[in-house]
């Protein structure tokens, strides 16, 4: 996929989304995934209740979000028409290069959207993209009750190490392996990356766990 271009897919129930690049200016569009969520995907977003949070903290985090992902990796925002409003934003993702060939993995779809496909998507989309990057790994800290992300990870051959910290998993897992399949998301196989490209390291980057997580 061009980044630049926008592409469609079904949700498991027939919903069209549509997939853009997602831009420094899409602040107000992250805001609103993020007041979409239930205090319980909330709080697996930002590890805080929303009642801990001022409306300018999560200001703050989403132009963060919108401008780390454009400059040192690659976003996405997902939309759906709805009977009420057109182009609703309803995910977005993203990973943020932490090193030469490694980057670390966000995702965040609003409950509504939660088990229908969306995650899964948009998760093969930040590969294909990292992979067209020259990224090689990508790592995510999981809550360790986060069955959800865990199985969605498990659908995936790509080689992983997982390691326990408390309540949270480290996960790295090598997209660089030709062949290998993520047909469970994209129905196509992984290609190989492009020649190293030196990426600067993204100093104290927080390694962000999938949020909410995508239920399948």
């Amino acid at each position: 996929m061009n980044r630049k271009s926008p592409i469609t897919f079904q949700t498991t129930d027939g919903q069209t989304v549509t997939v853009r690049r997602m831009l420094p200016a899409d602040v107000n569009q992250l805001v609103y995934i993020y007041r979409q969520l239930s205090p319980e995907s909330f709080y697996q977003r930002f590890r805080e209740p929303a009642s801990n949070l001022s409306p300018m903290r999560i200001l703050e985090e989403a132009r963060a979000l919108a401008e780390a992902g454009y400059n040192q990796g690659a976003g996405f925002l997902a939309f759906v028409d709805l009977p009420e409003r057109r182009g609703v934003p309803i995910a977005g993702a993203r990973y943020i290069c932490i090193g030469d060939d490694v980057a670390e993995v966000a995702i965040t779809v609003c409950d509504a959207f939660q088990k229908r496909g969306v995650g899964a998507r948009l998760l093969a989309i930040l590969i294909e993209e990292a992979l067209r990057e020259s990224v090689r790994r990508l790592v995510a800290n999981v809550d360790a009750n986060n069955s959800a992300v865990l199985q969605l990870l498990n659908r995936y051959t790509y080689p992983q190490k997982r390691e326990q910290v408390g309540s949270e998993i480290l996960i790295e897992f090598d997209i660089s392996q030709e062949g290998v399949s993520h047909s469970a998301s994209t129905g196509r196989k992984a290609t190989g990356p492009g020649p190293k490209r030196r990426i600067p390291p993204v100093h104290n980057a927080r390694i962000a766990a999938f949020a909410p997580p995508y239920k399948p």
